[in-house]
């Protein structure tokens, strides 16, 4: 791999032939330093000093994939939701992001049958990126200064855009990658291995575990509740009130996964009473597992994924309200975002008028998995609850009763099991608590059905390059739906022992890792990021609507800790690591003051707005404000999974080829 000149302008050239060419600019030079094999600082020096500049490389002909990691992939498109779709807008002006909205540095991907190609900046560099089709082939750009054109992806809308400024300067760099196909699709390994041994860096778990797990406990108990007609569990989360200047729970909304993670923190519960001989954490848990069961889905066919019809706003005539009909002082925060976004839409409803509760892949997936779970911890110390049992394999058979020729489940059911929503990756959820219920009983029709959804979900990754549908509040590509295929991998390769299941989690894993911020932003001081002290390197984007950073990479922490221990290969430990100490920021010890709201102990932002994306009642370069249960029940599934905790207290303290 080659950069030459040829008739005056430079090209990427392998074996002789030119793949690509760096697009020249009159009255400026280029110079090219090689970093690695097929890496390069791109230096361009203008002759007089100018305040804008636009540095282009173009792959010559057609590309067959395309990606702006966690931004675009292939061009979007897959969903329902506002994105950005396709290279350009509506008014054929092609998109421009901010260097901070893409995971890697302003970086655009693009790939053929025979090369790889990337153009990529230095962290914090004033910088953007556009990546779109010309006649000649594709074309990506790296723009100086920061701009995002012609509008900017906001929570379910739109926003302006952005056009910064600089002082004019005579020197700008890029970085360009190139490497030649291996003769499979979405190459995009090469691109994630560099960046991680190039922007990467040392990082520090913020806290220790055993401060972690008290105050993951300790926000839990927060969380549970109880009703007046005796069901109890753990509501999904605490946003802020304006009303009484305060944080509350988020009102009586309960989901068994996905956000709610009631089984999880359940479960957590108990394994607290094994550990450490708390009875109040065992009788709450137990409370709440009952009750789940007690006041489940009429036909009991499957656990059901939310409790609705206790959440205040259940009946509400949504269609015909207005933003205006929200009043911000008597809803949450996060309730009013909710609801914004529901009013004036048609709701799916039942024969009553209610809004038709919705059983998700994802929640019944992980509520069986929950149970499954209980039953084992509730044997150690001598309960027998054959209840939990029975509820986690009635939810499996449920899944094979449904599942499609093809091997896929669909998305989502109502209670009496009819199918609500087909596509999407959410489905295999369903394969893990497939596996167990296979490992439990020997009975090879949920091994068979496994590995035919695995297939189906596995080989779609393949062809398109993508994972969809496991973010609930999306219906889009996104990371969510990639974790629960990970761990179907891993646990493919438990059973069967075949190597193959390996090699495609590390394929999935691959993917994941597009969705994971290679560098730290740097915020100015007076910014709600810089007082929180958050550091982005190491977090994950949601989905191609959502391009905020969550924690949800606590759920993929041992995962690749698991692929780290089969193969050897020492970045997934070290990504497992970075994982672990991002999702360790901002936990409040019950004296964090942020935005003059002082939160609760235990609590964490679901997300952080690293980027110019935002919420009508958070805006960009924020934290969420909205405080979720899910961190906690991901990271006390993490402790009481993996109990040398030594690995979590050490941090990142090398990159194995760190190339700065």
């Amino acid at each position: 791999m080659k950069i030459i000149k040829n008739n005056g302008f430079f090209e990427i050239a392998v074996g002789g032939r030119a793949y690509a060419k760096i697009v020249p600019v009159d009255g400026a030079t280029d110079t090219f330093e090689p970093i690695e094999e097929g890496a390069w600082r791109w230096h361009r020096h203008t002759e007089k000093p100018t305040d804008k500049m636009r540095m282009e490389v173009v792959l010559y002909g057609d590309p067959t994939f395309t990606m702006v990691p966690a931004v675009s992939y292939n061009g979007n498109g897959w969903g329902d939701v506002p994105e950005y779709v396709g290279d350009r807008a509506e008014d054929g002006t092609p998109w421009s992001w901010a260097s901070h909205r893409v995971t890697i540095p302003a970086c655009t991907y693009s790939e053929n049958a025979d090369i790889s190609i990337a153009l990529m900046a230095e962290p914090n560099s004033n910088s953007a990126c556009s990546l779109y089709k010309i006649d000649e082939g594709e074309k990506h750009v790296l723009i100086f200064p920061e701009e995002e054109q012609p509008k900017t992806l906001q929570r379910h809308f739109w926003g302006e855009p952005f056009q910064g400024t600089m002082e004019p300067t005579t020197d700008f760099e890029g970085i360009v990658l190139a490497y030649p196909s291996d003769g499979g699709k979405h190459r995009y390994r090469g691109l994630l291995d560099f960046a991680w041994r190039y922007y990467g860096h040392e990082i520090k778990p913020a806290r220790s575990a055993s401060e972690l797990y008290r105050l993951s406990i300790a926000y839990t108990r927060f969380l549970f509740m109880r009703e007046k007609d005796g069901f109890a569990g753990f509501v999904s989360g605490a946003q802020w009130y304006q009303g009484v200047n305060g944080y509350k729970k988020k009102e009586r909304r309960y989901e068994i996964g996905w956000v709610g993670q009631s089984a999880s923190m359940a479960n957590a519960f108990i394994n607290d009473y094994i550990e450490n001989g708390d009875l109040d954490n065992l009788e709450m848990a137990l409370e709440a597992h009952d009750a789940w069961l007690k006041y489940d889905t009429p036909n009991k066919k499957f656990i059901s994924a939310s409790k609705l019809k206790y959440h205040p706003w259940f009946q509400l005539p949504l269609e015909t309200m207005t933003p205006q009909d929200i009043d911000i002082w008597e809803t949450g925060d996060d309730q009013y975002e909710s609801l914004r976004n529901k009013v004036g839409k048609k709701q799916v409803r039942d024969a009553n008028g209610k809004i038709l509760e919705k059983n998700d892949a994802c929640n019944l997936g992980t509520g069986a998995e929950g149970y499954f779970e209980a039953y084992d911890l509730l044997q150690k110390i001598g309960i027998d609850k054959p209840e939990y049992l029975k509820a986690a394999l009635d939810t499996c058979d449920f899944a094979l009763e449904s599942q499609d020729e093809n091997g896929s489940f669909a998305k989502s059911w109502d209670n009496d099991g009819n199918v609500l929503a087909k596509k999407g990756t959410i489905g295999c959820f369903l394969i893990l608590p497939i596996l167990n219920a296979y490992k439990r009983t020997g009975d090879k029709k949920y091994l068979d059905s496994a590995i035919h959804a695995f297939d189906f979900y596995y080989e779609e990754l393949e062809r398109e390059g993508f994972t969809t549908a496991g973010a609930l509040d999306t219906y889009s590509i996104d990371k969510e739906s990639s974790s629960p295929l990970l761990r179907d991998a891993l646990a493919l390769y438990e059973i069967t022992g075949d190597r193959a299941y390996v090699s495609k989690a590390e394929k999935i894993a691959w993917y994941l890792c597009t969705w994971m911020i290679h560098f730290t932003v740097e915020y100015p001081e007076d910014c709600l990021i810089s007082k929180l002290g958050y550091d982005t390197f190491g977090s994950t984007s949601v989905s191609t609507p959502h391009q905020a950073l969550d924690q949800y990479a606590l759920r993929d922490v041992l995962s690749f800790l698991k692929l780290y221990e089969i193969t050897g290969y020492i970045q997934w430990k070290e990504r497992a690591i970075a994982f672990w100490c991002n999702t360790s920021q901002g936990i409040s010890d019950g004296t964090l003051f942020i935005n003059k709201r002082l939160r609760p102990a235990g609590a964490q932002d679901e997300a952080i707005f690293h980027t110019r994306w935002g919420r009508h009642t958070s805006k960009p370069f924020s934290p969420s404000q909205w405080l979720p249960a899910w961190p906690c029940a991901f990271r006390l599934e993490n402790l009481r999974w993996h109990p040398d905790w030594s690995v979590f207290d050490e941090g990142l303290t090398h990159i194995e080829g760190h190339l700065k």
